[in-house]
C-alpha cells in the first residue's frame, strides 16, 4: 500500500486540472489508504488543493461523490459470461466481489455501510436480479431472495474485513487473552468450542481479514446460499 500522498494547501492552483475524472481519483485514493476515517469533502478538497464548493459544483455532494467511488470499484469486479449455470454463476460473482473487496477493503467497507448516489452503478444489482427472475421468481420471492443473496455475501465480506482499532501484536494478544478467560457460566458454548473457534469465527477473532480469511466458511455460505435457491425453484421447474 503506498503512503498517503502530502496534502496540498486549499485554495493554491491544482497539480492537476480539476476535473470529475481527477476528484474519483483522488477520492478513491484518500478511501483506499486512509479509510472512511479519513474521508471527507474536506479533506477530498485539501488534497486537490481547492474550495469544497469546487467539488460540489463538479460532481455534487457527498453521496454523489461516493456513488462515483462505487462505479469506479465495481468496474474492477468482471461478470461471469452469461451462459455460465446460474450455481456457477453465482459462486464465481459471490468470489470475484470478495476477492476485489479484499484487494480495496476501505472502499468496500464504506460503500457497502453508506448510501451512496449513482444510477450507473447499478450494474452488479442489475445482472443478479437478471438470474434470479430467470429462474422463475416473482414478486415478493424475486425481492425477497436479492436482498437475502447480497445482504448475505456484502455482510459476510464486511464483518470479514472489519478494522481493527489498534492493529498490533500487543493488542492481538491482549484480545486473544480477554476472549480466553471468558467466563463459562455466561458463555457456556463459546467456551466449550473455544480451541475450535478461536479466531476462526466472526466475533471471536482478533486478527483482521487481510491476516486470517475465512476462505473456508465463505464457501460454506455460497453453498448454502445456491441450495436455497435450488430448494425455492425445484416447484417451479
Amino acid at each position: 500500500m503506498t503512503s498517503p500522498s502530502p496534502a496540498r494547501r486549499r485554495g493554491s492552483r491544482a497539480e492537476v486540472p480539476i476535473t470529475r475524472e481527477a476528484i474519483v481519483d483522488a477520492a478513491f485514493r484518500i478511501i483506499d489508504e486512509r479509510g472512511s476515517e479519513g474521508f471527507s469533502m474536506r479533506s477530498l478538497a485539501t488534497e486537490l488543493g481547492v474550495f469544497p464548493a469546487t467539488l460540489y459544483w463538479h460532481v455534487g455532494d457527498r453521496a454523489r461523490v461516493l456513488g462515483l467511488v462505487e462505479q469506479r470499484w465495481l468496474e474492477g469486479i468482471e461478470l461471469p459470461d452469461d451462459h455460465t449455470d446460474w450455481k456457477v454463476w453465482m459462486r464465481q460473482l459471490g468470489c470475484r466481489y470478495r476477492a476485489h473487496a479484499q484487494r480495496h477493503p476501505n472502499v468496500a467497507r464504506i460503500i457497502s455501510i453508506e448510501r451512496a448516489r449513482n444510477t450507473d452503478a447499478m450494474v452488479i444489482p442489475d445482472a443478479v436480479l437478471g438470474r434470479l427472475a430467470g429462474l422463475g421468481l416473482t414478486g415478493d420471492m424475486l425481492v425477497f431472495t436479492y436482498n437475502a443473496i447480497v445482504g448475505a455475501v456484502q455482510g459476510f465480506v464486511v464483518m470479514e474485513l472489519a478494522r481493527i482499532a489498534e492493529p498490533d501484536a500487543e493488542s492481538a494478544r491482549d484480545t486473544e487473552d480477554e476472549l480466553r478467560g471468558l467466563d463459562p457460566e455466561r458463555f457456556p458454548n463459546i467456551t466449550a468450542h473455544f480451541d475450535v473457534v478461536a479466531d476462526r469465527v466472526l466475533s471471536v477473532r482478533w486478527s483482521d481479514g487481510a491476516q486470517s480469511p475465512l476462505d473456508g466458511s465463505f464457501e460454506q455460505l455460497l453453498t448454502m446460499l445456491i441450495g436455497g435457491v435450488e430448494a425455492l425453484i425445484a416447484p417451479l421447474q
